[in-house]
């Protein structure tokens, strides 16, 4: 997998979305936190956005642990996320967390779908 992971090579991808979208689903549930989605593939990302950014300020600035809990059951790299927040002035720190939470989903159903097709 490229370390530039570019979300559009994915997204239009209906089945990739569809999975994409459960995983996050899932991963939100367990944390209490509910996120739906239209099904409209074209604004996937604009409406995912829309829904965790709010979850991720929330739990930032009233649950951290909680927030921390959520980062490792997604998997975000940590490195990763340090060097984004430092390069990145224009958005703020929840913004740059849910676009690297919905590219890290997305990642986890290609490489997962990536290992079916392909075997081990």
């Amino acid at each position: 997998m490229p370390e530039k992971f570019a979300i559009q090579t994915y997204i239009n991808n209906i089945d990739l979305l569809e999975q994409t979208v459960e995983q996050i689903k899932k991963d939100f549930e367990l944390f209490g936190m509910e996120i739906k989605f239209s099904g409209n593939r074209y604004d996937a990302y604009e409406e995912l956005f829309k829904q965790v950014q709010p979850h991720i300020e929330h739990l930032m600035n009233k649950d951290y642990q909680r927030f921390v809990n959520v980062l490792y059951r997604i998997d975000i790299n940590e490195q990763q996320l340090k060097r984004k927040l430092e390069e990145n002035t224009s958005e703020s720190s929840s913004e740059i967390i849910s676009d690297l939470i919905i590219k890290r989903e997305l990642q986890k159903v290609v490489i997962r779908n990536y290992y079916k097709q392909h075997g081990k």
